[in-house]
């Protein structure tokens, strides 16, 4: 494999002659606005603009003044130009930002009033000015919503408290609950002066439980009777109760709380404690209270909401033997869901509740639902189920529709990420590229599709089309692209599969915790792959590599399937979560791989949520992989990719 910052280059240069028809591929220079670029990176925008003024290209000079921009300490006239000839491009909302901390503040009410009227401030210093200019009764309103909502700059915060602290008094509890609930302890510290007593005794009690502060039972004490049951503390008691490993403490108190949606306060935040209290509950064999605990969540909607009633219905069905109660909870995940993964699921499980319940009809109906997405693990187990043939489509090549005579084609944004990709920024250029999308109907999503694969943008194409499959549409040559890798030992749909999953197929990732490359690994795990290979180890080439990065990290591969005797699910668990975790859950679990085993219950309880979906993401795309490869669509094979091997 090739330089990837070399291959993009080469690609924008063999393909990008009609998107830039108003100033000629020739004139342009991507390593003049690479040099702009790092000179960008480093605060020097003076010599950033001059070298972006001689890459050939007019959109060049306009990168840099977006990022001059976004970095903030512009001239008000700048922003007021810039918001108006490039207010399609992405991260305006941060550009806005910076204006309102641009605004003079001798502008005429008119002008202040033009520019919130393109959207609400976002700094309290925006919203004073923007106070100003409306006055009478809406002025105040505005102080107030921005107090109540902004966070703001401490200058800000002390402006307030010298203009309007007295109008803004009625407003200091709401700002303080707000900040606790999202856990801004700081800011929340320095309301404490402006609330009552018995208000600042909750929040101290609230902030002590957030920082796991010693003491805290004696600051609990301190709140009065009057707002000892407030749901805020009984969500940070209950947060701090699962810190400190009292799991039974926490879940008598998430129990005790769960009893109406105004008892949690905001039912949203105890929802990614509540499953982890259901879950853990399912696994120690405590089947009625992680139904209790997953069912009694008081949402209305969002994936909480439906992870929530996925866990109520599959112990209903597979812990309480309970399928008509199981099939309410399977509907109404269903009726919330429009991803295939989702829908997949919710047809798989709803057709195994009315097989349980013996509606056969039924249940093939809801089978042939969640069959349709045969792209998805469980839509592949539906499609197993119904005994159906293989959906010949994902084999498709060339279903995406030619980009050049589209209208994005001229736009500024696609124009940008085309001299970014080819400057070697694909990061920015990704995000261009996305930003692009958003506004796009279908068809031409598609087109964006093709043309992100055209230069080189593998990971724009693939996230476009994950967007596309929402409303159900699925391009193979984007949603599930090919690349080359190195061959080794470990099937290529295997290796494809785990790309896709840890990186997207993108050959520059690096992750928060240091993952990098086409198959994000570790640099220690890399290290001592490339020394067992007898390779020298390079940090910089896992990512200035792919070739390099795809060796060892199939080589690795390799290691986790003779390590689990062959088995993809244990060894796609061990790549993502490493071999030590598995071999405990195999102690805590059992063994998926033995006789009588339910593979699938296996995956399902598994305890990181993370693992649990990137397990069933790498063995669902290995069946698409393999008919990719092999351009013809077989037998699925999931069930028995999942079977006990004795």
């Amino acid at each position: 494999m090739s330089d990837p910052r070399s291959a993009l280059r080469r690609g924008f240069l063999a393909i990008c002659i009609p998107l830039l028809a108003a100033a000629p591929v020739a004139a342009f220079q991507p390593e003049r606005l690479s040099a702009a670029l790092d000179a960008a990176s480093s605060g020097d925008f003076s010599r950033a603009g001059g070298l972006a003024a001689q890459a050939g290209d007019p959109i060049a000079p306009e990168i840099v003044e977006w990022h001059r921009l976004r970095a903030g300490g512009a001239p008000w006239g700048d922003y007021v130009r810039f918001l108006s000839s490039r207010a399609y491009w992405p991260g305006m909302d941060l550009v806005r930002r910076r204006a309102e901390e641009s605004m003079p503040v001798d502008l005429s009410p008119d002008q202040v009033r033009a520019f919130f009227a393109q959207g609400a401030a976002q700094t309290g210093r925006g919203a004073l000015l923007h106070a100003a200019a409306t006055g009478g009764a809406g002025a105040a309103e505005i102080r107030a919503r921005a107090w109540r909502e902004l966070d703001m700059s401490a200058a800000d915060r002390a402006l307030y408290m010298n203009t309007v602290a007295a109008e803004l008094a009625p407003h200091h509890a709401a700002r303080l609950e707000r900040l606790l609930w999202d856990g801004k302890t700081a800011l929340a510290e320095e309301m404490l002066p402006l609330v009552g007593g018995a208000q600042a005794a909750l929040a101290r009690a609230r902030i002590a439980l957030q920082a796991q502060a010693p003491g805290v039972d004696g600051a609990i004490a301190a709140v009065p009777a009057s707002l000892a049951g407030d749901p805020g503390l009984a969500h940070d008691r209950m947060r701090w109760r699962i810190e400190k490993g009292r799991w039974a403490d926490a879940e008598a108190l998430m129990r005790e709380r769960s009893v109406s949606a105004a008892s949690l306060g905001r039912p949203e935040a105890w929802a990614f404690s509540r499953r982890t209290l259901a879950r853990r509950a399912m696994r120690e064999g405590r089947a009625t209270d992680a139904y209790i605990l997953a069912a009694q969540h008081f949402l209305s909607g969002g994936s909480n909401y439906a992870d929530l009633e996925f866990v109520a219905g599959f112990v209903a069905l597979t812990r309480l033997s309970d399928p008509a109660r199981a099939a309410q909870h399977f509907q109404r995940l269903q009726a919330a869901v429009e991803t295939p993964i989702s829908l997949g699921r919710a047809g798989y499980w709803l057709g195994r509740a009315h097989e349980a319940a013996g509606s056969p009809d039924a249940a093939r109906a809801a089978y042939a639902v969640g069959a349709q997405h045969q792209t998805t693990f469980y839509g592949q187990l539906a499609a197993e189920r119904l005994g159906l043939q293989p959906d010949r489509s994902i084999t498709a090549r060339g279903t995406l529709p030619d980009w050049r005579s589209r209208s994005f084609a001229g736009s500024s944004v696609v124009r940008a990420a085309v001299l970014l990709n080819a400057a070697g920024d694909t990061n920015t250029a990704l995000r261009f590229i996305l930003h692009a999308q958003e506004s796009l109907s279908e068809a031409d999503s598609a087109a964006l599709a093709r043309f992100s694969l055209d230069i080189g943008q593998t990971t724009g194409a693939l996230r476009i089309a994950k967007r596309i499959v929402r409303g159900g549409d699925v391009y193979p040559d984007a949603y599930y692209p090919v690349i080359e890798l190195p061959r080794t030992s470990v099937a290529p749909e295997f290796a494809l599969a785990v790309a896709r999953q840890e990186s997207e197929l993108n050959p520059l990732a690096v992750s928060p915790v240091g993952a990098r490359g086409l198959m994000q690994l570790m640099p220690r795990t890399a290290q001592k792959v490339a020394g067992d290979l007898g390779l020298e180890y390079s940090l910089g080439r896992l990512t200035a590599d792919p070739g390099y990065n795809a060796r060892l990290g199939t080589q690795y591969l390799a290691e986790m399937l003779g390590r689990y005797n062959g088995s993809y699910l244990l060894a796609a668990a061990a790549y993502n979560a490493g071999p030590g975790r598995v071999d405990q859950w195999l102690a805590e679990l059992g063994d998926p791989r033995l006789p009588g085993a339910d593979p699938i219950d296996w995956i399902e309880r598994i305890p990181f949520s993370e693992t649990q979906n990137y397990v069933m993401r790498v063995l669902e795309s290995m069946h698409v992989y393999r008919a990719r490869l092999t351009g013809e669509a077989r037998q699925i094979g999931l069930s028995q990719m999942l079977a006990p091997r004795g």
